[in-house]
């Protein structure tokens, strides 16, 4: 792995201090945020020269990410026939922006390096009360960037996954706001008239995660109502760092074709 920490502000954030002082305050900062909030962010975990070298790491291959112009209802599954097109549960989000999968960014390189370091990895599952957290084991989501180009946005959603964990590398040059609503997700009435006022947008208990260039952060994204907002300009760059706690996890096959127009 190299010395990842001459990368990383280790200074502010001692993920690779286990045991110190500093460590168990930033994890337990993080945990605290995690229950209250459902995200938490580390703003500046990769410096500024740490960015640029990612950003010049992934831009040539940018224009090999898959873009597949998606429409999908807030729990990313198939309809309830039960219920009409327009109940909250069925209503239909458009997702538009495209994705470099794993076998795109560069192996060895320095964002592999850094979604494969073993202090990030073994400091968010303490984070997340797990024993351990491994990469993803098939060939394209482990490591992923998402490319929002002009226009292109993230419908309202709830992850298939329990947490997610992100790098922002370019935030939009304009737009691109990430809307969250945190603990949303639920099966009863309520919790869909709830659902329907978000995506209607009369609800009154949006946030916003600000997320600037270089912050890291951790999310609970399956129980948390999301989206991001239309881009204009210079595109959002944003890596996502997929660990599961079963080392023998990977993608089904399906949702690998869909997201990434292959299984392999």
């Amino acid at each position: 792995m190299g010395d990842i920490g001459v990368h990383i502000d280790i200074g502010r954030y001692p993920v690779d201090q286990p045991g110190s002082l500093a460590y168990d305050a930033l994890r337990d900062r993080c945990r605290v945020a995690l229950a209250d909030d459902g995200a938490v962010v580390l703003e500046g975990f990769a410096p500024p020269a740490t960015v640029e070298a990612l950003i010049a790491e992934v831009e040539p291959r940018l224009g090999d990410a898959f873009f597949k112009p998606k429409t999908h209802n807030v729990f990313l599954v198939a309809d309830d026939p039960a219920r009409p097109a327009h109940h909250p549960r069925n209503r239909k989000q458009a997702t538009t922006s495209a994705t470099l999968g794993y076998d795109g960014v560069p192996s060895g390189g320095l964002l592999d390096r850094v979604y494969g370091w073993p202090a990030l990895r073994a400091f968010l599952a303490d984070v997340l009360g797990l024993p351990a957290l491994h990469p993803y084991r098939d060939p394209l989501s482990p490591l992923n960037v998402l490319v929002y180009r002009d226009g292109a946005a993230t419908g309202w959603h709830f992850d298939g996954a329990k947490f997610v964990v992100t790098l922002m590398l370019r935030p939009a040059e304009a737009g691109g706001v990430f809307e969250y609503v945190p603990f949303v997700r639920g099966e009863d009435e309520a919790s869909f008239a709830r659902i329907g006022r978000i995506i209607d947008g009369t609800a009154s208990d949006v946030r916003v995660l600000r997320q600037p260039a270089g912050a890291l952060v951790i999310f609970r994204g399956s129980r948390t109502l999301h989206r991001v907002t239309a881009v204009a300009g210079t595109p959002r760059l944003v890596t996502v760092f997929s660990y599961s706690p079963d080392p023998s996890f990977e993608l089904d096959a399906h949702t690998r074709q869909t997201f990434y127009g292959k299984v392999a």
